[in-house]
């Protein structure tokens, strides 16, 4: 048995707490989605695809972590070499990918949404079947992360730590394709973004002190679903960053800096799945009021705390009126 860092240790320790939360919550937008119609939107619809390659994602590496540091099917998994060492070796950056597709559709989507929501290709999207929505996306990263997939070639270390060694061209081809990915989806962004904040600035401005109720909500909810966006594109550029250090390092013929650099990884990478739940809890009302809310009412109703219905109001002064007092 290895002796787990603090980096595992807090991988493993977001997993257990929040991806139950995350399941939770994808189940609950996909059981709902017939009775709430917001839920239908090609928003939702990515963040179901986008949660999806997120749980796939930390579920596969606490399989690698388990028999690694736990010495849990650790020989199985060595045995099936070289399958298991090309698939473990591939899916870190394939997913890294397909995460930052998803990004970079779904802040394509709240573009559309509030820079475009009248043209056509809002329309066509809005009614485009979610699951060629989700099948475009899987595909699109597939064909990205394709040429890297070509030039696997990697091993297992030996059975009892299941380090990957691989080849300079294998790492760099990786390293290539997330860097490359990654860079396009930023920049992509920026601009989407500098879009999306003129747009909601001048229709601020326009409709200040003439605001009704239903156009301020509208306006918060674009507001909360484009923050939510946001937070993840800061993790995809501290993705980026990392990616060029394991570039760089590729060529370094001392494998201890390229070994403490991956020390960081199941950090990164799990961040970027963990803080999707966080943000749909915190930033997004339509997951507030569908899931949060009733499970506030239902606990308050087993504990038998529930609020007792308010007393109607008498007005002595028309009870006088009418019986001819005053």
């Amino acid at each position: 048995m290895l002796t787990p860092t603090w980096q595992m240790d807090l991988f493993i320790y977001e997993y257990f707490i929040l991806i139950p939360i995350y399941i939770f919550i994808l189940l609950g937008i996909l059981i709902t989605r017939n009775r709430h119609k917001t839920f239908q939107s090609p928003y939702y619809t990515m963040m179901v695809s986008q949660g999806l390659a997120d749980v796939c994602t930390v579920t596969i590496y606490i399989v690698i972590i388990g028999a690694r540091y736990f010495s849990i099917g650790n020989v199985f998994i060595y045995n099936l070499s070289p399958y298991s060492s090309y698939s473990f070796s591939n899916t870190g950056p394939f997913m890294f990918t397909l995460r930052g597709v998803g990004v970079f559709f779904i802040t394509t989507q709240r573009y559309l949404a509030v820079c475009r929501s009248h043209g056509t290709l809002n329309y066509r999207l809005n009614q485009c079947p979610p699951l060629l929505i989700g099948f475009t996306h899987w595909l699109v990263a597939f064909l990205i992360y394709l040429p890297a997939l070509l030039h696997t070639d990697i091993y297992f270390e030996n059975e009892v730590t299941l380090l990957t060694v691989g080849s300079t061209t294998f790492v760099q081809w990786t390293s290539l394709t997330v860097m490359t990915s990654y860079f396009v989806t930023c920049v992509s962004i920026i601009i989407m973004y500098s879009q999306i904040a003129v747009v909601m600035v001048r229709a601020r401005k326009v409709e200040q002190g003439v605001l009704t109720s239903t156009k301020t909500t509208k306006k918060l909810k674009d507001a909360r679903l484009t923050l939510h966006v946001f937070i993840l594109v800061l993790f995809c550029i501290v993705t980026f960053f990392f990616y060029i250090g394991e570039y760089v390092l590729a060529t370094d013929a001392d494998n201890d800096r390229v070994r403490a650099l991956r020390l960081f990884y199941p950090t990164l990478s799990g961040n970027l799945s963990f803080i999707n739940p966080i943000m749909l809890l915190m930033m997004n009302r339509d997951v507030q009021s569908a899931f949060c809310c009733r499970f506030k009412v239902g606990l308050m109703a087993e504990n038998g705390r529930e609020k007792p219905l308010p007393r109607p109001r008498v007005d002595l002064r028309s009870l006088c009126t009418r019986s001819g007092k005053v």
